[in-house]
Parts: C-alpha cells; sequence; structure tokens
C-alpha cells in the first residue's frame, strides 16, 4: 500500500492559504479529498491536491496557483491581453497549457 503524502498547509483535512501581509485578517480554506503529489523541487513547494469543490488544485509555495473550477478564467485573461495588445487582430491562437492531472 502507497504511503499517504501529506503537506504542512493541509490540517484535519483542509487546506489553508494563509497570508496576514497580503490579506490581513482573511483566509482561503478547500477541502482536501486527495492530495496527488508533493515535491520540494530546486526552486518550489509544489502541492497537488483534489478538492471537493475545485477539483485539481496546483499550488506552489503555498499560495493556490489554479485551479480546476475556475481555470477558465485564467485563460480568459490571458488571451484578453494578447488580443487587445494588436490593433486589428483577425487570428489568434493561445498556447498556453497547465494540465492538472491526478
Amino acid at each position: 500500500m502507497a504511503q499517504e503524502i501529506t503537506h504542512p498547509t493541509i490540517v484535519d483535512g483542509w487546506f489553508r492559504e494563509i497570508s496576514d501581509t497580503m490579506w490581513p485578517g482573511q483566509a482561503m480554506t478547500l477541502k482536501v479529498e486527495k492530495v496527488l503529489h508533493h515535491e520540494k523541487s530546486k526552486y518550489q513547494d509544489v502541492l497537488i491536491f483534489k478538492s471537493t469543490t475545485y477539483g485539481n488544485v496546483l499550488v506552489l509555495d503555498n499560495v493556490i496557483q489554479a485551479t480546476e473550477r475556475d481555470e477558465f478564467a485564467y485563460q480568459e485573461m490571458i488571451a484578453h491581453l494578447a488580443l487587445n495588445s494588436h490593433p486589428s487582430p483577425k487570428r489568434f491562437s493561445l498556447s498556453a497549457v497547465v494540465t492538472v492531472a491526478s
């Protein structure tokens, strides 16, 4: 049987993103269904988990970067930046892909 993956930001089955410098008096918490991956790379602490409401979640250095539930909002913003930087866009291709798989 594989060993269960743990992470210091997950307590009692809840992921907690707390930053008193960025959001004083606020916190973001998500119920964790399963931790899919955790590693400390040369540059970052990487955590991927499946939440009960946001699907797969990518966390870098204890800060949520992307979730399956609201990923479309990130892609929409990226597309609009490129479209609005050209005076007369005719065709557009967005090649930014983030895959969080179990």
